[in-house]
């Protein structure tokens, strides 16, 4: 085993923070692209309130704050299971869609509750995912 005293490099350090939080949900969605309208592969990984998200699981560049936001199902590009978040600080709306149904309730219902934790306390924010 290693030794724990051992020094960390910056990059394993980031990493070992990271990692020390719960992840809630990970997998791969497609995501739209703001100019470009391209749907792009994101490695997708739900902590707390927050989804993070980037070109791969080493690579998490974006952040959105889930507390307060709003999420839905919607009808974009012909995409079958996509789902749209729009952060309660932004007027943005950020565009996701999935390989299945399943995937896609998923990750909208693992969302939910996610913006409603940051409401501790707060019973208005029922989760519903339809």
């Amino acid at each position: 085993m290693a030794d724990t005293g051992s020094e960390l490099t910056e990059k394993e350090s980031k990493a070992s923070d990271y990692s020390s939080e719960t992840v809630v949900r990970q997998s791969w969605l497609m995501k739209r692209s703001k100019y470009s309208k391209r749907w792009d592969k994101m490695w997708c990984c739900l902590k707390k309130n927050e989804l993070y998200y980037g070109n791969s699981s080493e690579d998490m560049t974006k952040v959105l704050q889930l507390e307060g936001c709003e999420l839905s199902e919607c009808d974009i590009d012909k995409k079958q299971f996509a789902f749209r978040i729009k952060p309660k600080s932004s007027s943005r709306f950020y565009y996701f869609h999935s390989e299945t149904e399943q995937e896609q309730q998923d990750w909208m219902q693992a969302i939910c509750f996610a913006k409603a934790s940051g409401n501790m306390g707060d019973g208005s924010q029922a989760c519903v995912v339809q």
